[in-house]
């Protein structure tokens, strides 16, 4: 049986908020002047297609292929997720 995951490239926006821990240092400096709803929504966003959080299984019945697809977070701030939102 060949495994095979589904790699998620990391967009520029999740760079821009990991690089030099950027999301953490600007939560510590601006400390209780973010709404949780925010933090919750980044927090989302950051882990959005990590397959530690779960992923679909799809297995080819012609042939011995499986693919592991990550689980997408939905939320608002994500630019993949919130796409179809918009339309």
């Amino acid at each position: 049986m060949v495994e095979k995951s589904i790699r998620i490239e990391m967009n520029k926006l999740k760079a821009i908020f990991l690089d030099n821990n950027n999301w953490e240092n600007f939560l510590k400096n601006n400390k209780g002047k973010i709404r949780q709803v925010i933090i919750k929504e980044v927090d989302k966003f950051l882990h959005c297609g990590d397959l530690s959080n779960g992923f679909r299984v799809y297995k080819c019945e012609a042939c011995p292929n499986v693919k592991h697809v990550p689980i997408r977070c939905k939320g608002k701030f994500c630019p993949t997720c919130a796409v179809g939102e918009a339309q």
